[in-house]
């Protein structure tokens, strides 16, 4: 059985009021894809683009601009193939703060009306950066090319953790959106109000004893409380609290590492069942020096 160590400050039990809440399903059709197309400024008319459809997505194209709604969630992806993560070269730089990039990104979000500026809030920023070298090999200069702003997910005061939850607009040189990620899907009202919430320790015994044939030691660096999304790919019916732990799983030797996530519900009576927790993999060896 894996030895849990808690490495970070364990967190206290939430005090703030949390419902469960049923989720809509997801609705992936022609006529949806083309609205969506619409408000990304395609034409979108009857006999305008390119769609396509297989067993996981729906995608309208029309020109270098591209969208793609997963069947599962719900999630939408939108492109501008030709400015898309591109380096016009030059001397084109994105210098810009973070607390800016999230401005333009809120902007964003609120002129396409892909969620109410209450309900989300700027999670983090990522910079594309390219490199030039001389002759020798030397790097001589670096240019941010692409600014990736993730807003998260919020239902009043608690967030929305997981894969899902999430509205990423990306900006080029320019400041200007080149490309959306949004999963955010839609709430068909409470399920059940209220609920007595477990204490954060609990979500450390259900990782230990899911993962007792696991041989290591998992050090949490920090365990996060929250509703839980899932991504593209996965059908969710309710959201509702979790804990989310955060860690590292380390070989009895100590040559062997991997991070690891484990979610774990927070309500003493939850609903339904979360992601089944996934076996860790075995740690991987580390870098010789290391």
């Amino acid at each position: 059985m894996a030895e849990i160590v808690m490495k970070g400050k364990m967190i206290p039990t939430p005090r703030e009021p949390t419902n469960i809440y049923k989720l809509a399903p997801a609705r992936v059709t022609e006529a949806s894809i083309r609205a969506i197309a619409r408000g990304f400024g395609m034409r979108a008319e009857a006999r305008a683009g390119v769609l396509r459809s297989d067993a996981n997505t729906l995608t309208y194209s029309e020109g270098p601009l591209e969208v793609t709604i997963y069947r599962a969630s719900g999630g939408v992806r939108f492109r501008d193939l030709n400015r898309w993560q591109v380096d016009r070269g030059g001397t084109a730089d994105l210098r810009i703060e973070d607390a800016a990039a999230s401005r333009l990104a809120q902007d964003v979000a609120g002129r396409l009306k892909l969620a109410p500026a209450r309900d989300c809030r700027f999670f983090k920023a990522a910079r594309l950066k390219v490199g030039e070298a001389d002759r020798e090999g030397r790097e001589v200069s670096e240019r941010t090319i692409d600014v990736a702003v993730a807003l998260q997910r919020m239902i009043g005061k608690v967030p929305v953790d997981g894969p899902g939850g999430k509205i990423v607009v990306y900006l080029d040189a320019d400041k200007k959106p080149t490309g959306i990620e949004r999963i955010w899907r839609k709430t068909a009202g409470v399920y059940r109000k209220g609920g007595e919430l477990r204490p954060p320790a609990a979500a450390l015994e259900d990782m230990q004893a899911a993962w007792r044939s696991v041989a290591g030691i998992i050090e949490v660096d920090e365990i996060r409380f929250g509703y839980f999304e899932e991504g593209y790919r996965r059908k969710q019916q309710y959201l509702q609290p979790t804990y989310i732990v955060l860690g590292v799983i380390r070989s009895p030797d100590n040559t062997m590492r991997r991070r690891v996530v484990y979610v774990a519900p927070a309500l003493v009576k939850p609903v339904g069942q979360l992601t089944p927790p996934l076996r860790p993999k075995p740690p991987q060896r580390g870098r010789r020096g290391n």
